[in-house]
């Protein structure tokens, strides 16, 4: 009796220091599941490798037990993290914005020729440039300029009234001094251009 007691003792002190080793393993946080992997299988060896042939069985499968039930834990709080890792990636690509395409029509640029405008002292007609809706061109195709005095006193009055439909954007231009026929032979033929184009 005497000689078995020592030996309980010692028994005793592995199996607290193998549970010790056991709990605190499972009480320690780990973030790497292969760090889990890796801190499961010490206490099973230790337990395995105890000195204890008949007296030492029920103990030790009790402190093997503890460990295989311990060690699912670990699993099952490490697997959480990797599936939220797992389902956060697509969160972070689908939330990204998709940038809207928008494409915006330049506007078109045509020319529209106005209906020829008859005065005492020849036709006059006008073609205008609209880039959209704008004026951007106008000029005279015919004018009086047969004569020496119409061709002088429109090579200055036609120029003007060109630079005053730009101006104006619309027929309501003013006449030209010393060239009224021309002037109002334009304004017909300007909007008779405007009507044309839908101005």
């Amino acid at each position: 009796m005497r000689k078995k007691h020592p030996f309980r003792h010692a028994l005793l002190a592995t199996v607290g220091t193998v549970s010790g080793i056991v709990l605190l393993l499972a009480l320690k946080p780990t973030t790497d599941p292969g760090l889990a992997r890796a801190d499961a299988p010490t206490p099973a060896a230790t337990a395995s490798a105890s000195p204890s042939p008949s007296a030492a069985s029920p103990s030790t499968s009790a402190s093997a037990s503890a460990s295989k039930s311990k060690a699912p834990t670990k699993k099952h709080a490490a697997a959480p993290s990797a599936s939220h890792s797992a389902t956060a990636a697509p969160r972070r690509t689908s939330s990204a914005p998709s940038a809207p395409k928008t494409t915006a029509a330049a506007p078109t640029t045509r020319s529209v020729t106005g209906a020829t405008a008859q005065t005492q002292y020849g036709p006059v007609q006008v073609r205008i440039t609209l880039t959209g809706s704008r004026i951007t061109g106008a000029s005279a195709v015919q004018y009086p300029d047969e004569a020496a005095r119409s061709k002088d006193i429109n090579s200055t009055a036609v120029p003007k009234l060109n630079q005053e439909t730009l101006q104006a954007q619309s027929a309501s231009i003013d006449t030209v001094s010393g060239a009224s026929y021309t002037s109002a032979g334009y304004r017909q033929s300007l909007q008779s251009a405007l009507d044309r184009a839908g101005v």
